[in-house]
């Protein structure tokens, strides 16, 4: 059965109805006694009240944003205009649309709760579609492939606003965009060296702005709007900073304190005859009215009517089988597909993706746990491109031109011949094994990368930057047919010293045993 909370709400009706004629009788007194400047006090206590501290600090950062980003992106802009070069432009677009982005969740923080870390994949799909488009428009066969990968790179600034030191992490991502600035001025194109200068201005003035603005990370509405359901309906890129202005704030009465909380919907039970009977007596009986009245309204108040426990629903007399302590373990959640571009997180940003591009791009992307991909139609005319896959194992068979491994995690690449070059760029605990030939491995920014090399590829030319943890396993050449593997460290530390006007450097004595 419901409780009845009938004659509380009678309770509650004539309470206010005390407060009103006590403030009605406050009012009238000071009415009669007003001084000179009344009617100034007045005029002051009724303007709308000054927006919250928190509010104004939002609206601050999204207009310093602002006023940032209208400081640095027209110069990338007539950049790429005055080039007339299409990829410039295309990647400008790319440029222009991530700030746009970041401007939407940086406004709609002065308006949204922090979100939860299960909320951010979905805020973050229009984020990791624009990545996932400026990446596939990356051809290696252009030109201006590096600027390209600079745009597509810059994608991950978005992310700063879920890190607890966004300077740090634009500070990461302008180390990676760094790397194909300095192969892209390397070609001495003027109107290409001068948008990408303008690009890495960009970013590294987001560095101060972060450290100014939001040192130790965004701050959120408290008690905000929930997340996921403001950026459904406004998704960053679609105007969200427009959404999140905060609406004019309400003025404040003029007197009073207000009355209660409304009552719930269809309001409160009637109360049963005989009690609406013994309450409406006693006052009659009393003749009482006023705060008299209502105390005599408690004082008549029973708990008869209230629900009362029974002996077999109290936890002493429940059965065994129901009394056990032991709560049934929750399903395991399911892998995400999609993992967002996070500092030094690596793996699927996407649906898997298994395809040949442009007849010469053979693209293996987004595979998470897949122990069997092999490609064995791929030709030397064509090249592989593995990106952001995890705890996969990759079997080229045929003879290719190239492959490029980005982005992957604990992956396993197998392959024949290679006419040009093996490249490993931001990958961490991986294998690689040549059952062929292959003249050159790049290895840039990686974390752990054993190489099995095969007799046909003991000349093969092994190159590394900011890399550490790295092996290299040949055939003993004294092991007949069947040779056991030799492992040899990579160097990763070593000796500089000045001759004259130049510089000696040579591998730590560490690595000579």
């Amino acid at each position: 059965s419901v409780i009845d909370f009938s004659p509380f709400n009678a309770i509650l009706q004539r309470l206010e109805t005390v407060a009103e004629r006590l403030e009605q009788g406050a009012a009238s007194a000071s009415g009669c006694s007003a001084a000179p400047g009344t009617a100034a006090l007045s005029a002051s206590v009724a303007k709308p009240p000054a927006a919250a501290p928190a509010a104004a600090a939002d609206s601050e950062i999204a207009q310093s944003l602002a006023a940032y980003v209208a400081s640095r992106i027209p110069a990338v802009q007539a950049a790429a205009k005055d080039s007339g070069i299409q990829d410039l432009e295309e990647a400008t677009e790319t440029l222009v649309a991530t700030f746009r982005m970041l401007q939407d969740a940086v406004a709609a923080s002065g308006t949204v709760a922090k979100p939860q870390d299960s909320d951010w994949a979905k805020i973050f799909a229009p984020v990791v579609e624009l990545g996932s488009k400026a990446s596939k428009a990356c051809d290696n066969r252009s030109n201006y492939y590096q600027s390209r990968k600079i745009a597509a790179e810059s994608v991950n600034i978005v992310a700063l606003i879920m890190q607890t030191g966004p300077a740090a992490h634009v500070k990461s991502v302008l180390e990676t965009v760094d790397f194909h600035c300095m192969k892209a001025l390397q070609k001495k194109e003027e109107k290409e060296v001068v948008w990408v200068k303008a690009v890495k201005e960009s970013l590294k003035g987001l560095v101060d702005w972060c450290g100014e603005n939001c040192k130790m990370g965004l701050t959120w509405k408290f008690q905000g709007e929930e997340p996921t359901a403001f950026f459904a309906a406004h998704p960053l890129g679609g105007g969200a900073a427009d959404a999140a202005a905060p609406a004019p704030a309400a003025a404040a009465p003029v007197k009073g304190k207000g009355k209660g909380p409304p009552p719930p919907k269809g309001g409160f039970a009637a109360p049963p005859p005989e009690l609406k009977a013994s309450i409406l007596g006693s006052s009659a009986a009393s003749g009482a009215t006023g705060t008299a009245a209502l105390f005599g309204e408690l004082q008549a108040f029973s708990t008869g009517k209230l629900k009362k426990v029974t002996d077999d629903m109290k936890s002493k007399n429940r059965p065994k089988e129901e009394a056990s302590s032991v709560v049934p373990a929750a399903a395991a959640p399911a892998r995400r597909d999609s993992v967002l571009t996070v500092k030094g997180q690596k793996g699927p940003k996407g649906e898997p993706v298994l395809e040949l591009q442009k007849d010469t791009n053979w693209m293996v992307e987004n595979f998470d746990g897949k122990k069997d991909i092999v490609l064995d139609e791929a030709d030397m005319k064509q090249l592989v491109c593995i990106i952001n896959c995890r705890d996969c194992v990759v079997h080229i068979k045929n003879k290719v031109k190239n492959i490029n491994i980005d982005g992957c995690i604990k992956t396993t690449i197998i392959c024949g011949d290679v006419v040009s070059a093996v490249e490993f760029v931001n990958c961490d605990r991986m294998q690689f094994q040549t059952l062929g030939k292959v003249h050159a491995i790049a290895i840039d920014k990686c974390d752990g990368a054993n190489l099995y090399i095969s007799k046909e590829s003991l000349d093969v030319e092994i190159s590394t930057s900011k890399s550490s943890d790295m092996n290299v396993n040949v055939p003993d050449p004294a092991g007949g047919d069947d040779p056991d593997m030799i492992e040899m460290p990579i160097p990763e530390q070593f000796v500089t010293k000045i001759t004259g006007k130049k510089l000696k450097t040579e591998v730590s004595a560490l690595y000579s045993h």
